[in-house]
Parts: C-alpha cells; sequence; structure tokens
C-alpha cells in the first residue's frame, strides 16, 4: 500500500519555476551528464563541480568558491533491480529522508516524511518535487542528570525531541525508460541540524535553475545482477559451524 502522503501530493507550479520558460541568459554555463541523461544550466558566477561520473556534484560560488547546492543522482547503479511498480516520487522522498539520518553519542537524529510535498513540471517536461521534512531526534536518556550511583532501570522508551524542520530541499525525475530515477538537490542552510544555517542560494534562482532540467535518452547498461544468475528454485546450502 502506497503512503498516505502520496494521496495528498499537490501538482502546481512553484514561483520561479515557470519563469524558467523565459529565455534564459546567454552567458548562463550548461552542465550535461552522458551518463545519466539530463542537463541543467546555472548563472555565470557560479560552477558545477561533478564527481564521480556525475553521481553526486556541487555547485559552488565561481569566485569564492562556497558550497551553494549538493546534487545527488539516486540510484546511480543498476543493481538491485527495483520492483516493476516503483514511483519515482516515493524512490526520491525516501532518499530524502535517508540523506538526513544521523547517529550521535545520545541518540539518533532523522527526518521523516514530509509536511509538505509539491510536485511541478518545467518547461522540459521535467518532474520537480519540493519538500519539507520534519526532524526529530531520539535520545536515549543516557547524558541526562540522572545519578550515576541509582540502579539501573529496565529499558526505557527514547526520549522524542523535535528539531524543527529541513527544507525546502528538491529533488527531479530524471528516470530513463527502465528504471526509477532521481537527482536529489539540497540547498545549504535547508537543515536546522547542520552548522551550515545561513542559507547561500536564493530559493528563486535555485528554482530558475531546476527549471532548466532537460533529460534525453541513454542506452541501458549492459549485464546482469549477481542474484539473477542464481537459477529459481535451487537453494545455497549453508554449512553448519
Amino acid at each position: 500500500m502506497r503512503r498516505s502522503w502520496i494521496i495528498g501530493l499537490c501538482t502546481m507550479v512553484l514561483a520561479g519555476v515557470s519563469g524558467a520558460a523565459e529565455k534564459t541568459e546567454d552567458s548562463w554555463k550548461t552542465y550535461r551528464n552522458e551518463k545519466f541523461g539530463y542537463e541543467l544550466s546555472y548563472p555565470a558566477d557560479m560552477e558545477y563541480r561533478a564527481y564521480v561520473d556525475g553521481v553526486s556534484g556541487e555547485l559552488r560560488t565561481a569566485g569564492t568558491g562556497n558550497r551553494l547546492v549538493d546534487f545527488e543522482v539516486w540510484p546511480p547503479g543498476e543493481c538491485p533491480r527495483q520492483p516493476t511498480d516503483a514511483i519515482a516520487s516515493e524512490v526520491g522522498i525516501e532518499r530524502a529522508k535517508t540523506m538526513t539520518q544521523a547517529d550521535g553519542p545520545d541518540g539518533f537524529s532523522s527526518c521523516g516524511d514530509p509536511v509538505t510535498a509539491r510536485e511541478s513540471v518545467s518547461p522540459n517536461g521535467v518532474k520537480i518535487f519540493e519538500l519539507v521534512l520534519t526532524c526529530v531526534r531520539a535520545s536515549d536518556g543516557s547524558h541526562d542528570d540522572t545519578d550515576e550511583t541509582d540502579p539501573p532501570t529496565s529499558a526505557e522508551e527514547p526520549v522524542i525531541t523535535a528539531e524543527g524542520t529541513k527544507g525546502p530541499t528538491y529533488f527531479a525525475d530524471i528516470s530513463p525508460a527502465w528504471k526509477k530515477r532521481v537527482l536529489m538537490a539540497d540547498p545549504v542552510g535547508v537543515d536546522p541540524r547542520m552548522q551550515e544555517t545561513t542559507r547561500t542560494i536564493g530559493l528563486a534562482v535555485l528554482r530558475r535553475i531546476l527549471g532548466t532540467l532537460t533529460t534525453f535518452p541513454i542506452q541501458k547498461p549492459p549485464g546482469g545482477c549477481i542474484e539473477e544468475l542464481q537459477p529459481r528454485g535451487i537453494s545455497i546450502a549453508v554449512p553448519p559451524r
């Protein structure tokens, strides 16, 4: 069963994305990724740094090198195979949540299902999603003021503390014909749990950048996955210890 938030997913044109239909400035640069089949443009005073064949990337200011937006293609590989009913919006939201998980000395921090999830379509037909996530910390209480001489108590429920909201953060559907795949775009300064709490890129500018996204056909990589090599109905015996 699909998550309940899917039912309430809003379809709308985000402010600023519609403006990308206007002619992009001739001075804008373009990053093109032949492996994953997409390209996007960005202002001339910025630079795009790609890593590992474009699996990840950073948009930075050209002069100072300050990081503005973190990009990631997900999933980057072909294995494991996705279920036939996979949906790009679910792939992106699950990845957005997973990216927020962090362990600490006294607990675990994460951001859950989005409190808002808005969908738009770029002038080039690419679906873009804007999310705001609620973040919480689950603490085991091991660093409280309890007297260390007190006898240990039985396992207690973790203490849940609100840590604000993360967002807006974005992803775009860049799926090829055979796989659901997204391009994550996470602006610096939108996660209240991070030290970098100052937003360094205007959201209208980022929305316009995402509005330039274009996808193009790519060839399916040859080969299969390990789990597909095992004949069906044959189990692998594990020797007893």
